[in-house]
C-alpha cells in the first residue's frame, strides 16, 4: 500500500491510497467464490458450475463495487496510521480515482484536521484578578424574595391587568390575512412581564379586564426567530379568560419554619444570617473562577489558532440544539420553525464569538495537555466511577455501562481532563488578587471549596444518566 498526504487550505489535508493489483484481485476472487457457492445453475450443483457460466448469473459490477467498498473500509484507517500526528475531526470524503481488475486501486480521501495551534506563553505568569464586591444586603433580600416566589399562589382577581399578573388567554393570529403558524392557542397561562411573547404585546394587555376581547396591533421585529415574520405587521385577538395575581407568603417565623424545617431555623432574622453565610461560600467559589477565567483567557489571548468554518458552525449547532433549539422541540413546534429558528441563531455575531471562544479554548487546552502529557488515568477514572457506584449502591461495571449507553462516558473523561489541566495551569502560574497579598493558587480555603464544588457539579452532570 502507497500512501502520499497532501495539505489543503482550510485545515483539511488529501490521503491518496494506492493498492496494487494483487490485493484487489485477490479481494475480488474471494467475493466471487463465495457468492459462486450460493448461485443455483441448471444442470449443476451449487459451487461446482464451470466459471463463465456463473459470470452470467452474478452482477459483477454489483461485486466490484463491494469490492472497491471493503478495500476502502479496510485500508483507510491503515493509511491513517502513517501520519500519527494527524487529528481528523470529520468523516472522510471519498474520491474512487482508478479501480479495474488486474490494475491497482487508487482514491483519495479528504478529511478536515485539528486546526495548528501555536501556544504562547502558558506557564510562569504572574496575574491579576479583580477582586468581587462582597454580598450585600440587596442580595440576601432578592435571594429571601426568590424563596417566597418559589412558595406563591395565584389568586383570581376581578380587576384590571397589572404588571406581574398572570393572565389566562386565547389567541388568534394574523399576519397579512394569513394565520400564523402556531399563532392560535388557547387556555394560554401568560405572565405580564414586558417583553414577553413578542415586544409590545403583554403592555398592551395592561389595563384590560377578564372577559374582553382585545386586538393588538404589532410589528415582529428583525431579530424574530421565525424568518419570515420579520418585520411583518401581525393582528392578534386576545380573549382574556382569568386574571390572577401572584400572592407571596409573607414573610414571618411560620413561613421560615416551614421552608428552612431540615435546617432547624426558625427566624427570619436566622434565614438572612443563613443565606447570608451560603451567598459568602458561593462568592469565595466565584472568585477562584474568576481567576482561573483570567488565567486562561490570557493563556488563549497569547494563542494562535485559525477556526475553520465547518467546525464553527458545528459548535454552533451544537449550542443552539442544546439551548433554544432543545426548548422548542419540547414545545413540539413545527419544523418550520426549528429550521427558523436555527437559520437566525447562526446568523448572530454574538453567538459566532462565543462560539470561536468555545473552539480556540478548547484547542489550546488540548494542545497544552499534549505538551504537558497530561491525560486521565485509568485509575483516575476508575476512581470516579467509584463515587458514582458508591452513590447509587451499584457497581463500577455498572456505571461505566450505563454511562456509555447513554453516551456520557466521553464527556466526562473530557471533564475530568479539563480539571486536571486547569489544576496543572494554577499550579505553574500566579493569579494575585486585585488588592490583596496572597496569590490564589497559594489560598487552601479557596482551592478547597473550588474543588468540592467542581467535584459536586461534575457529580450532578452525569446523575441523570446513570
Amino acid at each position: 500500500m502507497k500512501v502520499t498526504l497532501e495539505r489543503k487550505e482550510s485545515n483539511q489535508v488529501c490521503i491518496e491510497v494506492e493498492l496494487d493489483a494483487e490485493e484487489v484481485n485477490n479481494k475480488y476472487e474471494k467475493k466471487f467464490r463465495d457468492v459462486s457457492k450460493r448461485v443455483s445453475i441448471p444442470g449443476f450443483r451449487k459451487g461446482k458450475a464451470p466459471r463463465h457460466l456463473v459470470e452470467k448469473y452474478i452482477y459483477t459490477d454489483v461485486l466490484k463495487r463491494e469490492v472497491v467498498e471493503d478495500l476502502i473500509s479496510e485500508s483507510y484507517p491503515k493509511a491513517l496510521e502513517n501520519f500519527q500526528d494527524l487529528q481528523p475531526i470529520t468523516e472522510p470524503k471519498i474520491d474512487l480515482v482508478s479501480f479495474d481488475l488486474n490494475k491497482p486501486l487508487v482514491f483519495k480521501a479528504t478529511i478536515e484536521v485539528k486546526p495548528e495551534v501555536k501556544l504562547g506563553q502558558y506557564k510562569g505568569l504572574e496575574l491579576t484578578a479583580p477582586k468581587l464586591e462582597p454580598v450585600s444586603e440587596e442580595e440576601v433580600n432578592q435571594e429571601l424574595l426568590s424563596l417566597q416566589h418559589r412558595h406563591s399562589t395565584l389568586e383570581r382577581v376581578e380587576r384590571e391587568i397589572k404588571e406581574n399578573d398572570v393572565v389566562k388567554i386565547d389567541i388568534y393570529g394574523e399576519v397579512e390575512g394569513e394565520v400564523i403558524p402556531e399563532g392560535t392557542t388557547n387556555d394560554l397561562m401568560m405572565e405580564i412581564k414586558p417583553g414577553n411573547f413578542v415586544e409590545g404585546f403583554v403592555e398592551n394587555l395592561i389595563g384590560c379586564k377578564a372577559g374582553e376581547e382585545k386586538i393588538i396591533e404589532l410589528t415582529f421585529p428583525d431579530n424574530y426567530p421565525v424568518v419570515d415574520l420579520r418585520n411583518k405587521a401581525a393582528s392578534f385577538k386576545v380573549n382574556i379568560k382569568e386574571v390572577m395575581e401572584v400572592k407571596l407568603p409573607e414573610l414571618n417565623d411560620d413561613f421560615v419554619k416551614k421552608v428552612r424545617e431540615n435546617l432547624s431555623i426558625s427566624s427570619v432574622d436566622e434565614l438572612k444570617e443563613k443565606i447570608k453565610e451560603e451567598l459568602d461560600r458561593a462568592r469565595v467559589l466565584q472568585q477562584v473562577l474568576k481567576n482561573q477565567e483570567v488565567l486562561i483567557e490570557h493563556i488563549v489571548n497569547s494563542s494562535e489558532v485559525e477556526i475553520p468554518d465547518t467546525m464553527l458552525q458545528r459548535e454552533m449547532y451544537a449550542m443552539w440544539a442544546s439551548t433554544e433549539g432543545n426548548i422548542l422541540s419540547e414545545k413540539k413546534v413545527s419544523q418550520d420553525i426549528l429550521e427558523a429558528s436555527w437559520e437566525n441563531w447562526r446568523q448572530r455575531e454574538d453567538k459566532k464569538n462565543e462560539a470561536s471562544k468555545r473552539i480556540k479554548t478548547t484547542l489550546v487546552l488540548s494542545q497544552i495537555a499534549k505538551n504537558e502529557g497530561l491525560e486521565v488515568t485509568a485509575e483516575e477514572l476508575n476512581n470516579e466511577l467509584k463515587k458514582f457506584a458508591d452513590m447509587y449502591n451499584i457497581s463500577v461495571n455498572e456505571v461505566r455501562k450505563r454511562l456509555i449507553d447513554n453516551n456520557k462516558l466521553v464527556h466526562l473523561i473530557d471533564d475530568l481532563l479539563s480539571s486536571k489541566i486547569i489544576k496543572w495551569l494554577e499550579s505553574n502560574s500566579k493569579v494575585k488578587i486585585e488588592g490583596e497579598d496572597e496569590t490564589s493558587n497559594k489560598d487552601e480555603t479557596l482551592n478547597n471549596n473550588v474543588e468540592e464544588n467542581k467535584e459536586e457539579t461534575l457529580q450532578n452532570k452525569e446523575t441523570e444518566s446513570i
